[in-house]
């Protein structure tokens, strides 16, 4: 009887190991199962503030891109001013581009600022940050 259990077991044992490599081996070749990267494979490749105005008219804008194995999600956080007053911010998140953009009609422009930061971020949670801003007039 422990002879017959024994070899049930051992046979159950390869037959689990066997079935196992089969399925590793399957999802390998459908190319779904990735090598775990160290978190270090990512990076911000973009980013970029614009300002631009007329006597009337603002238009601000922001981008961040990143790429890497590791990265998870890009960002960009942008404050809009207009004549020194903050009247706007926003923000957007993507996988690998990120960017917003603000249009105002205004009456007297004297200037206008965007101050942003972009953002890069890994699969281990880490962070990577930049800044940029533009001014109208230069």
């Amino acid at each position: 009887m422990k002879k017959r259990l024994v070899r049930i077991t051992a046979l159950s044992t390869v037959l689990g190991t066997l079935a196992l490599s089969a399925s590793i081996g399957l999802a390998a070749e459908e190319d779904s199962v990735k090598p775990m990267g160290d978190g270090t494979d990512f990076s911000i490749t973009g980013k970029r503030s614009w300002a631009d105005g007329t006597r009337n008219t603002v238009n601000l804008s922001a981008y961040t891109e990143g790429e890497g194995r590791d990265l998870t999600k890009v960002r960009v956080y942008s404050y809009f001013y207009i004549n020194g007053d903050l009247k706007h911010k926003d923000y957007d998140n993507d996988p690998s581009y990120a960017s917003v953009e603000y249009e105002k009609k205004v009456t007297n422009l004297i200037d206008t600022e965007i101050r942003s930061s972009h953002y890069a971020y890994n699969s281990f949670g880490d962070k990577i940050e930049r800044v940029s801003e533009a001014y109208w007039p230069e």
